[in-house]
């Protein structure tokens, strides 16, 4: 949940303040089309919210390993196949969950307000946290079709926030 506000702040700060303080209109002065310029905002957007995701996600893993060494509260223990098994499984979720922090995007240019965008961000933080509760009773290809269905709401909502890019005056 924390990191799809994150995603959220960090699309108001990269895209939507630019386009409030008219900054982005001396990056579209470039040779470069604008829909590239947005395209490498949001891979930055979206990279950095899968690294911080996964590596937290590492940390965490670690960390159990270690107190489970030292405290042996899991009787069976934690092997490390184990712990490369869930790391590969959840990089999938990680990255459906660095695609649906992308549509507070489509709210913030609507309004062009950062408030919406992050407001946007927190509630569907929010949802996603709520319906993260019956995660364990869901069966691998439920799994990864729930991923997938997220990784295409945050493209269709990334493009419909850039698709008039190049004919939309920045002023």
């Amino acid at each position: 949940m924390v990191f799809i506000v994150f995603a959220g702040v960090l699309i108001s700060r990269l895209i939507i303040e630019e386009y409030n303080d008219k900054t982005i209109s001396l990056m579209f002065m470039y040779p470069i089309s604008r829909k590239k310029i947005m395209i490498s905002k949001l891979l930055i957007i979206i990279s950095a919210t899968f690294f911080f995701i996964y590596a937290s996600r590492i940390f965490v893993a670690a960390v159990l390993y270690m107190l489970n060494n030292y405290l042996n509260f899991i009787d069976e223990g934690i092997a490390i196949p184990v712990i490369t098994e869930y790391l590969k499984n959840i990089a999938v979720y990680d990255l459906s969950f660095s695609g649906i922090s992308l549509v507070p995007l489509f709210f913030g240019m609507l309004k062009k307000s950062v408030r919406t965008t992050i407001i946007t961000s927190v509630i569907i933080a929010i949802f996603f946290g709520i319906s993260n509760e019956e995660l364990s009773e869901l069966s691998i290809n439920s799994f990864i079709v729930r991923s997938l269905i997220f990784i295409i709401i945050g493209v269709i909502a990334t493009y419909l926030s850039i698709r008039n890019m190049e004919q939309k005056d920045v002023l």
